[in-house]
């Protein structure tokens, strides 16, 4: 298998909001993590606004939504709550899977269930984001929300 290499600039301190949210959410038992694509792109768009419904109103109690951008970056917090969680849960925007390969970086036995958003859904998006309504875009996340809910969390 091939990989990159990267180097991340560390940095002192950590976001207040983000360890405040995590030091909340450190459960016993511990709660699902749910990882998302974060991309720019309208399926990471989908992707994001799926997960969010999925941590904040459909499954809140059973789950816990991860930053992406703390938890690969930082061995705090937010990565404390994917090495913690019951399971984890990656909602890729599309098959190139940025998150779960990100957090297999830094969590190199991380073995998430992934669920590709673009295949729960039937229209084929286009990468921009200025090209698909609200609409459109609250349709497809509550469609792959209510699928994976019903599917990997309250079976």
């Amino acid at each position: 298998m091939e990989y990159e290499t990267i180097q991340i600039r560390k940095i002192e301190g950590a976001c207040g909001l983000c360890e405040e949210y995590s030091e909340k959410n450190i459960t016993t038992p511990p709660k699902i993590a749910i990882l998302s694509c974060e991309g720019a792109c309208a399926r990471g768009e989908v992707s994001r606004r799926a997960a969010n419904l999925i941590a904040h109103e459909m499954a809140k109690d059973e789950t816990v939504r991860i930053c992406l951008g703390g938890a690969f970056t930082k061995n705090i917090g937010q990565r404390n709550l994917v090495r913690r969680a019951e399971k984890c849960l990656a909602i890729e925007g599309c098959f190139v899977s940025c998150a779960t390969r990100m957090m297999q970086g830094v969590l190199p036995d991380l073995n998430p269930e992934v669920v590709l958003a673009d295949t729960l859904y039937e229209e084929s998006l286009p990468f921009g984001i200025d090209e698909v309504s609200d609409e459109t875009f609250s349709t497809y996340a509550r469609q792959v929300a209510e699928k994976v809910v019903g599917t990997y969390i309250k079976k």
